[in-house]
C-alpha cells in the first residue's frame, strides 16, 4: 500500500468520530435503560437484551471486519460504519417495541464493530513510526471521552426528554461521517492485495466468540458447573476447532502467520488479556461498594467511577507520546506496576475508608492503565507488517472485549461463592468486604502474570 497523501490527524479526525461514536452507545444506553424497561413494561431480565444483543454482535463481528478491511480499505470500513450506525440509531428512535428496538441495536452494534476493529490500524497506517504512541494515545484519549460522556449525557437527556432522543443524536453525526469519509478518503491508498475473504473461518470465529460469551454471561446467573454454561463452551470449542483447520487451508487463512507466528506480538496480547481481566473484574464491584456499603447516591457513585476515565483522557496520550521517545517496555512495566499499586490499594478498602482515599485510588488505577494500555498497544500493532495491520486491529479489539468478559465473569462467580460461604458471619458490610477482599488478590495476581509477560516481550526486530 502506497503512504496516504494528507495530514494524519486529518484521517484520524474521522476515525475519531467513529471510536467516539462507538464508546458512546455502548454506555449511554445503560443509564436509558430503566426508562425503557418502564415504557415497554418489561422485567430487568427482559431489558437486558437491548445490551445483550449489542454486545453479542459487536463481539462476532470485530476480527472478521479487521479481515474485510485489509482487503477492501478504510474508505469502504468507515463508510460501512457510519451508514450502519445511522440506519441502526434510526430503527431504535423509532422502536415502537423492545424487539424492534433490539434488532435495531443489532444493527448499530454492526456499524461500531467496525469502528472497533479498525481504529488501531488505521492510526498505524497513517501515523509514522516515530508518532505511533502518539496516535494510539489519542485514540485511547476518544474511547475515555465517549465513556465520560455516555452517562451523564444519557441521564441529562433522559431527564429532559423521552428515552428516544438518545439514538437521535447520532443520526446528524453518522450523516456528517459518511459525507467527511467520502472527502477525507477519496484518495486514501487501497489494499495492494485484494484477496477473496476466507468467509468459512470468519463464520466459524465468529460462532465461537458468541458461544464463548454466552457461556461467560451464564455464569453469573447459573453457576460455573451449569449445563448452560458448559453447552456453550462446548461448541464454541468446536467451533474454535473448525476455525483452526480451516486456518490451514490457503483459502481461508483469515489469521496469518505474521501474527501466529511472532511472540512479541502473542506476548503483548497477553499481557493485555491480564490487564483487561485484573481491571473490569475490580470495577464491576465498585458500584456495589460504594451504593450498598457506602450508601452514597447514585449521582455521586457516576462522579467516583468517572475519575478513572477522566484520569485516561490524560494519562493514555501523554504515554503514547512519551513512548515514541523513550520505548514501549519501560512505561508498559511502569503501568502495569502502578495497576498493581492501584489495585492495592482498593483491596483496603472498608466501611468508613475516606472518600480521598477511594478518589486517589481510582485515579492511580486510570494513570496505570493510561500508562500501560497506549505502550503496549503500540507494542501490539509495531509488531506486525503492513498486510497485517487491520486484522491485527480487529484482534486488539476482540481481545479486550473477550478479556473483559472473563475478568467480569470470574470477579462476580468468585465473590458470589464467597458470599454464600462468609453468609452470617456479621453484618452485610462484613460479608461483602470479607468477600470482595480474594478477588482484589486475585485480581493482583492477574495483573502480576502480565507484568512478568511484559517484562519477558522480546525486543522489536
Amino acid at each position: 500500500m502506497t503512504q496516504p497523501t494528507r495530514s494524519p490527524y486529518v484521517y484520524f479526525g474521522v476515525g475519531a468520530v467513529g471510536t467516539f461514536m462507538a464508546t458512546l452507545d455502548g454506555s449511554i444506553v445503560n443509564v436509558a435503560l430503566p426508562e425503557i424497561a418502564r415504557d415497554f413494561g418489561l422485567a430487568i431480565d427482559d431489558v437486558a437484551w437491548v445490551v445483550l444483543a449489542y454486545s453479542l454482535t459487536l463481539i462476532s463481528l470485530l476480527l472478521l471486519f479487521g479481515a474485510w478491511v485489509q482487503r477492501r480499505g478504510y474508505r469502504f470500513g468507515y463508510l460501512f460504519g457510519f451508514s450502519w450506525v445511522t440506519i441502526g440509531s434510526t430503527v431504535c428512535s423509532l422502536a415502537p417495541s423492545v424487539e424492534v428496538l433490539v434488532v435495531g441495536r443489532s444493527v448499530q452494534a454492526i456499524g461500531t464493530a467496525m469502528f472497533a476493529a479498525i481504529g488501531p490500524g488505521l492510526v498505524t497506517t497513517v501515523f509514522p513510526e516515530n508518532q505511533r504512541g502518539k496516535g494510539l494515545g489519542l485514540m485511547v484519549m476518544m474511547v475515555s471521552l465517549g465513556f465520560v460522556t455516555g452517562f451523564p449525557l444519557g441521564g441529562f437527556l433522559t431527564s429532559i426528554a423521552h428515552w428516544s432522543v438518545i439514538f437521535w443524536i447520532n443520526i446528524p453525526i453518522g450523516l456528517i461521517g459518511i459525507f467527511a469519509t467520502t472527502r477525507v478518503f477519496r484518495d486514501f491508498p487501497l489494499p495492494e492485495a485484494r484477496s477473496k475473504m476466507p468467509l468459512a473461518s470468519g463464520i466459524s470465529v465468529a460462532l465461537g466468540l458468541v458461544l464463548t460469551t454466552v457461556g461467560i454471561t451464564n455464569i453469573a446467573d447459573f453457576g460455573l458447573l451449569a449445563l448452560e454454561v458448559w453447552l456453550p463452551f462446548v461448541a464454541a470449542a468446536v467451533a474454535f476447532a473448525s476455525f483452526g483447520w480451516l486456518q490451514k487451508q490457503p483459502d481461508q487463512v483469515l489469521v496469518g502467520p505474521g501474527m501466529t507466528n511472532n511472540p512479541r506480538f502473542l506476548v503483548s496480547l497477553g499481557a493485555a488479556t491480564c490487564q483487561f481481566m485484573a481491571t473490569s473484574g475490580v470495577l464491576v464491584l465498585m458500584p456495589f461498594y460504594l451504593s450498598e456499603i457506602r450508601l452514597l447516591p447514585q449521582m455521586q457513585v457516576g462522579l467516583y467511577l468517572l475519575s478513572i476515565p477522566l484520569t485516561m483522557l490524560v494519562s493514555a496520550p501523554l504515554a503514547g507520546t512519551l513512548s515514541d521517545k523513550l520505548g514501549v517496555r519501560g512505561l508498559s512495566l511502569t503501568g502495569m506496576v502502578v495497576v498493581i499499586a492501584a489495585l492495592g490499594l482498593l483491596s483496603q478498602l472498608a466501611v468508613t475508608t475516606p472518600g480521598w482515599y477511594v478518589i486517589t485510588s481510582f485515579v492511580v488505577l486510570g494513570i496505570g492503565v493510561g500508562l500501560f494500555s497506549t505502550p503496549n498497544s503500540s507494542a501490539i500493532m509495531g509488531a506486525v507488517g503492513e498486510e497485517d495491520r487491520a486484522v491485527s486491529s480487529g484482534i486488539l479489539a476482540t481481545n479486550r472485549n473477550l478479556g473483559m468478559s472473563f475478568g467480569v465473569a470470574l470477579a462476580t462467580t468468585l465473590f458470589g461463592y464467597l458470599e454464600t460461604r462468609n453468609a452470617g458471619l456479621g453484618s452485610e458490610a462484613f460479608v461483602f468486604l470479607a468477600s470482595y477482599q480474594p478477588v482484589l488478590y486475585t485480581a493482583i495476581g492477574l495483573a502480576l502474570v502480565g507484568l512478568v509477560l511484559v517484562a519477558l516481550r522480546p525486543a522489536a526486530r
